[in-house]
């Protein structure tokens, strides 16, 4: 059973690094299984077809990017408001991964997410639920309906994101993404604070 798992470990590193060097649409069980130096038929008895795998490294990265901006929101050394650092985990992790991070949101479409891929999302978005509500009680974020101030949030940053790994978001047009995200983050975040009394 040991070798089973790190066959399976051993694939999706080698997914994980196919889908980096060549993205999605270069992501076949076949290679995935020469790069790991198996038959042609191991790699299906841990997937049972390239969504299988795909939807399996999504759901490891979905699960990275919770768990840094776990990280990144109790750092506080770092500064400002746990979802402020939480944001800003959430951008490092997506430009130091952009393919997992256009996998998981960009046009590639996984026919049938894995219940572990379903299950990492509503992970990663009640974190972020959890966030909001923890910014409205400590007075930083305007009250109101948590599921929509979430997914504005959420729909703001992930364009922050998407146009600085596009290039779009960059000098002399606009401000540079990266170098500028925190800064860009707490603009953001100033928007939906409650008004001065």
């Amino acid at each position: 059973m040991e070798q089973a798992v790190g066959t399976r470990d051993l694939l999706l590193a080698a997914a994980s690094n196919l889908l980096t060097e060549r993205g999605p649409d270069s992501v076949t069980l076949r290679q995935v299984g020469a790069a790991v130096g198996v038959s042609r038929t191991a790699p299906y008895r841990h997937f049972r077809d390239k969504d299988d795998l795909l939807s399996a490294v999504a759901a490891e990265n979905l699960l990275r990017f919770e768990a840094e901006m776990r990280l990144g929101a109790e750092d506080t050394a770092a500064g400002g408001t746990p979802v402020y650092r939480a944001f800003l985990a959430y951008v490092a992790v997506a430009c130091e991964r952009p393919a997992h991070y256009r996998l998981i949101f960009g046009d590639f479409q996984i026919n049938n997410p894995s219940e572990a891929q379903q299950a990492a999302a509503a992970a990663c978005v009640n974190y972020l639920y959890e966030l909001v509500e923890q910014g409205q009680r400590d007075g930083t974020l305007v009250l109101g309906d948590v599921r929509e101030l979430t997914s504005l949030l959420w729909a703001t940053l992930h364009g922050l994101v998407d146009l600085t790994l596009s290039r779009h978001l960059r000098e002399p047009l606009t401000v540079e993404g990266l170098t500028s995200m925190p800064g860009l983050i707490l603009t953001m975040l100033n928007a939906f604070a409650p008004p001065a009394s």
